[in-house]
């Protein structure tokens, strides 16, 4: 792989990554509706620590959350930042549609999942998720799980979808 899809790996899934961190810590119920809400101090700390994300954030934030519109939220963001200035128009799909993308994407969520209870015991900085995450990722259980999402997923671009095969 080509020292700049590994970049470009790196900088999307970032993304996807921050939205995820942003959802398990401000997410909050109000009056049945689920909204992301960041304090401004808050959203002022990410805006100097985290300057290429914290638009996602003041994007999200005091907005009712859908899986559609955190999708949407992530996909404008990624585009907005990468395709056609970090990276040549049209190079950010393609990275999208990666098995290795997809298979760290997953990867992260289920180290999220596997850690909840010590995610959740305090805020922890996005920076620090990232060192947890790294640290887990270098387990031996977590390089076979990478390998085995990353399998996954190559097999499941080169399948055909079961409908056309009717």
């Amino acid at each position: 792989m080509s020292d700049q899809t590994l970049e470009a790996l790196k900088d999307i899934s970032e993304v996807f990554k921050f939205e995820l961190w942003l959802r398990f810590y401000f997410i909050q119920e109000n009056d049945g509706k689920i909204m992301l809400k960041i304090e401004d101090q808050v959203l002022q700390k990410m805006k100097d620590e985290y300057e290429h994300l914290a638009g996602l954030a003041e994007q999200l934030n005091n907005t009712e959350l859908s899986p559609a519109e955190c999708q949407k939220a992530i996909v404008d963001h990624v585009f907005k930042q990468f395709d056609g200035k970090k990276y040549e128009m049209g190079y950010v799909p393609k990275i999208l549609d990666m098995a290795p993308f997809k298979a760290e994407i997953q990867l992260f969520n289920t180290w999220a999942h596997l850690h909840e209870d010590q995610l959740d015991k305090n805020l922890l900085s996005f920076t620090k998720w990232n060192e947890l995450y790294d640290e887990w990722k270098r387990s031996e259980n977590a390089q076979k799980m990478e390998v085995s999402l990353s399998m996954q997923n190559i097999q499941n671009t080169t399948q055909p979808a079961s409908n056309s095969t009717n």
